[in-house]
């Protein structure tokens, strides 16, 4: 009876586990976040984005794109975010190239240990920002970036471009 229990009790933290992977995104190859949420960069198109509005746009560099809003909000600790995407282009099939979080009423030291959590210790950290990478993506978390709102990029690894002008701001 003791073992049957022992083993239920190794069988369910397995399934939270599992469960915990599949809701931050994780890939379970190399055990690293390749997005947040739902949102997964390498997986997610455009297709994907249903709940919000979406619209083409251009991107930074003159690329053209799909900027998806309102979407269903993303929960960081206590917090709300606002969930932001950013498409390669507007077929169905166009990739995921960008999610921000904008995180109202945004208590930094709580965005900085759930960043943490997910993502360990920051790359680079400057006073109001914190810099975050792994083998799928690279993360920028500026809290504040105005009064009571957090916001936080996440890009693959391929928006280089992108990445350092985020870096610049």
């Amino acid at each position: 009876m003791k073992r049957a229990i022992q083993i239920s009790a190794a069988l369910a933290v397995i399934g939270m586990i599992s469960w915990a992977a599949i809701v931050v995104g994780c890939n379970d190859k190399k055990a690293e976040f390749n997005g947040v949420g739902k949102w997964r960069f390498g997986h997610t198109t455009l297709k994907a984005a249903k709940e919000g509005i979406c619209q083409p746009t251009d991107l930074n560099d003159g690329r053209k794109g799909t900027w998806c809003f309102a979407q269903t909000p993303f929960k960081i600790g206590k917090r709300v975010a606002d969930v932001d995407l950013y498409f390669l282009g507007t077929d169905p099939d166009a990739k995921l190239i960008e999610i921000q979080l904008k995180v109202r009423g945004c208590v930094e030291d709580e965005l900085d240990q759930w960043m943490r959590t997910g993502f360990g210790p920051p790359l680079e950290t400057k006073p109001t920002r914190g810099y975050w990478k792994n083998s799928f993506l690279w993360a920028a978390a500026l809290m504040p970036s105005e009064p009571g709102r957090c916001l936080v990029h996440f890009l693959p690894l391929s928006e280089n471009a992108e990445i350092e002008r985020i870096k610049l701001k």
